[in-house]
């Protein structure tokens, strides 16, 4: 069974943030599609404590600074004062660990904003977590007639129980996202994991 948490969506979306910010085009950065962004509800009692620990990235939009990267897993630790650090990981396509450390911190109720060294504040949108077994975390930017998204499917082991995944992937139908843009995160026991 796989878990969940806010962690490893905010790890994932630091790791766009920062990829993105290296970049002079947005589009070459995330999923990009015409049309609105949805209207989205944050889960609204979200706790950054029981959200901290490592998650692992189930399922993800396409993302230029994750191009190639699978065994995708991130470290949320508490700093204090309100301010969580964010160890984003990966194996790269030509087989190397790459790693990156962000900071984020609640604007509001399900909204954390993260940011990365020489990167661009962004929003981290937990759409629904129950930090156990699963977290499902979006962003969405409007450019004129197109959007540009980020989405991840974040859990607490590295496969997630069927049942969990399904509502996973309803929690992004229910919020007006279309699913069939996520693609498959490799996790395995060839995966340089960090403990």
């Amino acid at each position: 069974m796989i878990k969940f948490t806010m962690k490893a969506a905010i790890t994932s979306l630091l790791l766009a943030v920062v990829v993105a910010l290296s970049d002079a085009r947005m589009d070459a950065l995330r999923h990009v599609s015409t049309g609105k962004c949805p209207s989205i509800t944050n889960k609204q009692d979200l706790e950054v404590v029981p959200y901290l620990g490592t998650w692992y990235e189930i399922e993800r939009f396409e993302a230029r600074f994750e191009e190639g990267m699978d065994c995708v897993h991130v470290q949320y630790s508490d700093l204090g004062e309100g301010v969580v650090e964010v160890h984003n990981m990966a194996r790269t396509a030509e087989g190397e660990f790459a790693d990156i450390v962000g900071t984020a911190t609640v604007l509001e109720p399900g909204v954390l904003l993260v940011v990365f060294p020489d990167g661009i504040p962004a929003e981290y949108h937990v759409l629904d977590t129950d930090y156990t077994n699963f977290s499902a975390v979006y962003n969405c930017e409007q450019l004129g007639e197109l959007r540009y998204e980020f989405a991840w499917i974040l859990a607490r082991h590295t496969t997630l129980d069927q049942d969990i995944y399904d509502h996973a992937r309803k929690v992004f139908q229910d919020n007006g996202i279309d699913v069939s843009h996520f693609q498959s995160t490799h996790q395995g026991e060839d995966c340089p994991y960090s403990t």
